[in-house]
């Protein structure tokens, strides 16, 4: 009881310390929480609320059909949030507008456009590109084909239902005003139907990892990724804080003095290890609170993983703080170079908000970022936040880390001199 007495001593007082040092905290809890938020939002505005990609083309539309087809036609385009319509009534127009390089594309539908699709006759919507936009011509086209599939439906459902009462003898003596009126009745009936399946499909199309489970998509995958990210990088920034403040100690005697008590060394670096482990704990509090409350990243199903692999990661970067402790000469030295394998393992595991993530890309680098600790927190936290995963799915890079940290420990502990 004693020694756990004097463990939590000096974590107390090394805890009075770190909340002294207004400048450390800022970097260590008030910079991440920025730089995250900056990047999702940044990242966010990027997009649609349906989660697509906000494109906001110029295009031109003129509708020579004026009727149900070539209506419904315009008014689906009207209704593309990508694009930002201009509406025109003649081609030559609108052929100018491209020319100008005013749009990126002109939409023209064709007098003929209801009619032949009334007849089950072939028709075509022709679209206009600026040759120096290709990306922009490939965007449109794509949107149409979209766009004119919901029209073919249409057509395919109202040839079914005109040959089937065409065929049967039950209409023989209705009048032509009668049929027209059955047969919108029927297709009524029927888009309305398919419609409802559209909201809500009988079938759906989910994508799931080895294990079963769900995995999400677009760029709730990408921010849910970048919290992590960013989660890991600076937790390894305690490594120089860490460092220098054990050494500025022992520069200033008081390591001396506290050793000189009658409590055992072991205590002293437990103590130590302790505060700044708890501090890490509260970087990762932060920012995943920050990540779900602002910005709606996942947390998964297993938080006991979550916290496993916290104090997992904890461990390791304030035994690898005590390694750079233990062979630095001095504070500043510790500081520097603590802060330069702070950036290099973040660049090197895959802490930067890059996609797709390196420690899940082949060759060199990917192989190489196996060898950090930072590429093996993040697959954990990934795995658990984004894809599902429980503690026994991460068990091996739990494994890994706390190998790492281990061999930090052990190192540092045989090196350092408190004197």
């Amino acid at each position: 009881m004693k020694a756990i007495y004097d463990t939590l001593s000096v974590a107390g007082k090394e805890i009075r310390l770190i909340a002294a040092d207004r400048g450390a905290l800022a970097v260590l809890l008030i910079l991440p929480v920025l730089l995250g938020s900056l990047f999702a939002g940044l990242n966010l505005m990027l997009v649609t609320e349906e989660g697509n990609p906000n494109i906001l083309l110029n295009v031109a539309l003129v509708n020579e059909d004026s009727d149900v087809f070539g209506e419904e036609v315009a008014k689906s385009i009207l209704n593309i949030d990508e694009l930002d319509v201009r509406i025109l009534t003649n081609v030559s127009d609108a052929e100018q507008r491209v020319t100008e390089g005013e749009v990126a594309a002109a939409i023209i539908i064709p007098a003929d456009f209801s009619e032949k699709i009334d007849s089950y006759s072939p028709t075509e919507i022709e679209v206009i590109v600026d040759p120096a936009e290709p990306e922009s011509a490939s965007i449109v086209t794509g949107i149409m084909n979209q766009v004119v599939a919901e029209v073919t439906v249409w057509g395919e459902i109202q040839y079914g239902i005109r040959t089937i009462m065409g065929e049967s003898d039950l209409l023989a003596n209705a009048n032509p005003e009668e049929l027209r009126s059955i047969e919108a009745q029927n297709l009524g009936v029927i888009m309305t139907q398919l419609n409802e399946l559209r909201r809500n499909p009988a079938i759906a199309v989910i994508s799931e990892n080895l294990e079963g489970a769900k995995v999400e998509g677009g760029i709730e995958l990408f921010i849910t990724f970048l919290f992590p990210a960013f989660t890991v990088m600076f937790i390894f920034f305690i490594v120089g804080t860490e460092s220098s403040s054990l050494l500025q100690e022992r520069e200033a005697g008081t390591l001396r003095r506290l050793l000189a008590a009658p409590i055992p060394r072991w205590t002293v670096i437990a103590g130590k290890m302790l505060a700044y482990g708890l501090l890490v704990c509260l970087q990762v509090v932060i920012l995943f609170t920050l990540g779900y409350v602002l910005f709606d990243i996942t947390l998964g199903r297993d938080p006991f993983a979550l916290v496993v692999i916290t104090i997992t990661v904890a461990f390791v970067a304030v035994s690898l703080g005590m390694l750079v402790a233990a062979f630095a000469r001095t504070s500043s030295q510790a500081d520097n170079v603590g802060m330069i394998l702070a950036f290099v393992m973040a660049g090197i595991g895959g802490a930067f908000p890059l996609w797709p993530p390196i420690f899940r890309s082949g060759g060199f680098i990917g192989t190489l970022s196996k060898f950090t600790p930072h590429a093996h927190a993040l697959e954990g936290y990934y795995s658990v936040m984004a894809e599902n995963a429980g503690l026994a799915q991460i068990l091996p890079q739990l494994g890994f880390l706390w190998l790492m940290g281990l061999v930090f420990f052990l190192i540092a502990v045989w090196r350092f001199k408190f004197e």
